[in-house]
């Protein structure tokens, strides 16, 4: 069992978000969507806090991804998130808004 813990904030209108996603209750072809942007982002092997300045027009992100026997925390902004991570941040993004 996967399960994401999203939250957004900040931002220029301060609109954020917080929500977690239980990749068992998506469907399939979702869930591996999901899956294989973790991957590519290398989730795991980025650092825990990557925010080295904090800029109060941005948007800060706090991402915990939980596969039962690991669990990873990264907190990063709009300007210092590695380029690998910004697909599934979207997508994430994007997910909360349909479902929202």
């Amino acid at each position: 069992m996967t399960t994401i813990a999203f939250k957004r904030s900040g931002g220029f209108v301060g609109q954020g978000m917080r929500f977690e996603l239980d990749l068992g209750q998506l469907p399939v072809r979702d869930a591996r969507a999901i899956v294989r942007l973790i991957e590519q982002a290398e989730f795991f092997n980025l650092p825990e806090n990557m925010i080295v300045k904090f800029n109060p027009d941005e948007y800060t992100y706090t991402i915990t991804i939980d596969v039962g026997v690991l669990s990873h925390t990264v907190r990063t902004n709009d300007t210092t998130m590695p380029a690998s991570l910004r697909p599934l941040v979207d997508e994430l993004s994007s997910l909360k808004s349909v479902a929202g």
